[in-house]
């Protein structure tokens, strides 16, 4: 019974942050594009503002497991 309650509540805490990101990547693409003239080249230019964001977000995690991983090493961390 246990593992059917953590398994619903893993589902929805996997469709909230997928929604969660949908919205703010949307967010993020309107507003970097909203100064320009023209439909394709906001989305463009908030499509980049969107990728630089995902991309910094990407080092800021491996910068952190790469920190985990030296503490693990150094015998830092308890199981």
């Amino acid at each position: 019974m246990h593992i059917a309650d953590g398994n619903a509540l893993f589902n929805m805490l996997q469709q909230y942050s997928g929604s969660i990101g949908t919205a703010a990547m949307s967010v993020i693409i309107a507003i970097a594009g909203s100064p320009y003239q023209g439909q394709s080249k906001q989305v463009v230019i908030g499509s980049q503002a969107a990728f630089i964001v995902l991309f910094l977000f990407t080092l800021l995690i491996f910068a952190c497991i790469l920190r985990f991983i030296k503490r693990d090493k150094q015998g830092l961390v308890k199981n």
